[in-house]
């Protein structure tokens, strides 16, 4: 009777120990926006936590700014304009425009991913209506979970546009978008100008899990996927979430905005 209590007792503490190890090595980052016109920019912010280079695209306040809403309070903003916006030109891709808040290799290590890790992405987020739906065979993503280093072409997983809908899509090879999949997908109208909370979370690893969903903020669920993917490129260093927008320019293209809070990176 004694052994049998000291062995209870024993894998009482091992469970224990296990317990308390596992909640003081997950640990969560939180960006928001403290608000319009006091504080600090919202570049400030993103720096604060992503690292000194957070950004993709201009970093001027016509571009990335704070605002607030009814519905979530204080909000991160980008905004890309038409096609005359040549200030959000990718770079030397003229034929695309780029405004994303990110993390990357010199972020800290708690907003990116090594080989083997479990990452949740979690945010807020809302297309300011009427956003705009690209044509056919124009690429418009508004996240993205992308390898750097390597066969870091085309992006792992995104939330893309296309067709009328906002699709959860997935490729395992960077070199080229041959092999893109669609593992989920909602009609864009149950979220134009709504409030919407998105989570994902990824094993980083050549045959990982993945595990979406995206919801209204009354629980309601607008789509998800639960699978195992190849998240883990060839000669990646890491992985590293995207939020904003990236899009192919096309005739007559209007201005797009969307709206981000409570951006949670856990680990």
């Amino acid at each position: 009777m004694k052994k049998s209590l000291k062995l209870i007792t024993l894998s009482t503490t091992l469970v224990s120990s296990f317990v308390i190890a596992a909640t003081v090595y997950a640990s969560t980052v939180t960006i928001n926006s403290d608000g319009p016109n006091t504080g600090l920019s919202a570049l400030a912010i993103l720096q604060q936590y992503l690292g000194s280079d957070p950004v993709d695209g201009p970093t001027d306040s016509g571009h990335l700014y704070e605002s607030t809403s009814t519905y979530v309070g204080n909000v991160l903003q980008i905004k890309v304009g038409t096609a005359s916006d040549t200030a959000a030109l990718d770079g030397s891709n003229t034929d695309r425009q780029r405004v994303e808040m990110k993390a990357y290799k010199s972020s800290p290590s708690n907003v990116k991913a090594s080989q083997g890790e479990t990452t949740t992405y979690k945010w807020q987020f809302r297309a300011v209506s009427p956003y705009p739906m690209p044509p056919s065979g124009n690429f418009h993503h508004i996240f993205q979970l992308k390898a750097q280093d390597g066969d870091d072409g085309a992006p792992i997983l995104t939330f893309s546009l296309e067709g009328g809908y906002l699709k959860f899509r997935h490729s395992p090879i960077g070199a080229t978008m041959d092999q893109v999949e669609t593992l989920a997908q909602t009609a864009f109208s149950n979220i134009d100008g709504q409030w919407v909370e998105a989570s994902v979370t990824v094993k980083h690893t050549d045959s990982g899990s993945i595990n979406m969903t995206l919801k209204k903020l009354d629980g309601t669920v607008l789509m998800s996927y639960s699978g195992t993917k190849d998240n883990w490129r060839e000669g990646a260093t890491i992985n590293r979430p995207k939020w904003g927008i990236y899009r192919k320019i096309y005739d007559n293209m209007p201005e797009a905005k969307i709206q981000f809070a409570n951006i949670q990176i856990t680990k």
